[in-house]
């Protein structure tokens, strides 16, 4: 099925497919829509450069393999994933939520991202949170109280011994 380090798994709240997130070495992140026997690519093709500077692939796509439903050029190495379906935020509801350890390789830049979609299923926009934090977001899931709560990763990540792993509760402001 050809992945690389899929670190994120959610199943779409209507139409039960499963996505999972995937981390490529330098840029090329992706998240995927699995459908059993189809072939997503890795290494033959990917969006994504070696860590020491050359594409992983001469080519991004291919007819017989399977194009991802969210990308990221600048890596921003997606972890846990989340469809939102809960009532506390209206405005979220169906969005894909993606927990992200750092930004293009930078330490200390992770933020949890909101993916809306439009009426056909299409990427709409993209909104990033808890960017201030300076954190790596290893998780998200939605709470039986229909708040979302967030797990950061904490020193392991970020090299730094002042910075514990937290779970954070997300609330709507009134």
């Amino acid at each position: 099925m050809r992945h690389r380090n899929q670190l994120g798994l959610a199943f779409h709240p209507e139409t039960g497919a499963l996505w999972a997130s995937e981390n490529a070495p330098m840029g090329g992140d992706e998240v995927n829509i699995i459908v059993p026997g189809s072939n997503y690519g890795w290494p033959v093709v990917f969006y994504s450069r070696e860590y020491f500077g050359p594409r992983v692939s001469e080519r991004p796509w291919q007819e017989s393999m399977e194009q991802p439903e969210v990308m990221w050029i600048h890596s921003i190495a997606p972890s846990g994933l989340l469809f939102y379906t809960g009532d506390r935020f209206p405005a979220w509801k169906g969005s894909l939520f993606v927990g992200s350890l750092m930004t293009g390789r930078v330490e200390h830049t992770g933020h949890l991202e909101r993916v809306s979609f439009n009426r056909q299923g299409l990427e709409q926009r993209r909104e990033w949170l808890l960017g201030d934090l300076r954190q790596s977001i290893r998780d998200v899931r939605q709470g039986p109280d229909g708040l979302i709560y967030v797990l950061t990763d904490g020193a392991r990540m970020t090299g730094r011994d002042d910075r514990d792993a937290v779970i954070l509760r997300i609330e709507p402001v009134e």
